[in-house]
């Protein structure tokens, strides 16, 4: 019995000392800009909370409006901070916050006007609009199938064996949603567990919102959501089934994407290191206006 309780206390110590860490990676072909790839990567553990990300245009006339940007959350302190990888520089923001654009007007005045109206509308945006802006694959199919006369077909089947992917043993649906003139193909490879995926969601849940938390879990291209824009009484079986790598192709004079697709790159637990959620030495600490959180 004591040898029990000894392995259950070493158990939750070293649950206790973990940090997890999970990387995403999200890339849009646009016809009018080509690709541009967002990467995610948050690590926490109990009490602590980082999220780093990162905004990739391939196109070089675009590079400009890349960056990269993150928010630090430690449970027991007086405030987040926020910043700016690609300035080298941060600030304090109230304790929770995740505003990671507070520093948008900075040492130009001719933008504080701007940024404190985008910032005042924000609230009422995000409580109206939220849940539109994380499906808008589904207005995207909407728009493909708009004009459509004809019925619109969807063929699904699972393939057989596994694949490896990102170190993740993977099956593999393949959707093909279509027309006459219209068609688009969702390649997806799945994991019936993500191990770690619970820990991971232990550690986020105390530290934030509803809202927020949806916006670290909800996953950006899957076919289940296409096929309920399109058909609603398709028969879909209840699955728990995690996505590690979505692709999507369309090919349709209607939509204004060409491809997408989402991707767990990584998700890994390490012993809990406290510089993973510091602020490098040479970023600079700015002043922020209090109203602009």
């Amino acid at each position: 019995m004591r040898l029990v309780n000894l392995i259950l206390f070493l158990s939750f110590s070293v649950a206790q000392d973990l940090q997890v860490k999970y990387v995403s990676a999200y890339t849009i072909d646009f016809d009018w800009g080509g690709e541009v790839e967002s990467v995610a990567e948050v690590t926490a553990a109990r009490g602590y909370l980082r999220f780093n990300g990162k905004l990739n245009p391939k196109r070089w006339i675009f590079r400009f409006f890349g960056g990269e940007r993150g928010f630090i959350v430690i449970t027991g302190t007086d405030n987040s901070i926020g910043y700016n990888a690609k300035r080298e520089r941060y600030w304090l923001l109230p304790y929770g916050s995740m505003n990671m654009f507070a520093d948008m007007s900075f040492g130009n005045p001719s933008k504080e006007k701007t940024e404190e109206t985008s910032t005042t509308q924000e609230p009422d945006e995000k409580e109206t609009s939220k849940r539109e802006d994380q499906n808008d694959f589904g207005n995207i199919i909407k728009e493909i199938f708009k004009d459509e006369t004809s019925t619109i077909q969807i063929d699904r089947f699972l393939s057989d064996g596994t694949e490896i992917i990102n170190g993740f043993r993977t099956s593999k649906w393949t959707t093909t949603i279509y027309t006459k003139n219209n068609k688009i193909v969702i390649d997806e490879w799945v994991v019936d567990q993500l191990l770690l995926k619970d820990s991971l969601y232990s550690y986020l849940l105390p530290m934030i919102t509803d809202d927020d938390f949806e916006d670290f879990t909800i996953e950006k291209v899957s076919s289940r959501d296409f096929i309920r824009q399109v058909d609603s009484t398709y028969s879909l079986e209840e699955s728990n089934e995690s996505i590690v790598l979505a692709k999507l192709l369309v090919d349709s004079d209607n939509s204004w994407i060409q491809s997408a697709s989402f991707e767990i790159r990584e998700l890994y637990a390490v012993p809990f290191d406290a510089s993973s959620f510091a602020i490098p030495e040479e970023y600079e600490r700015i002043q922020i206006d209090e109203d602009s959180d």
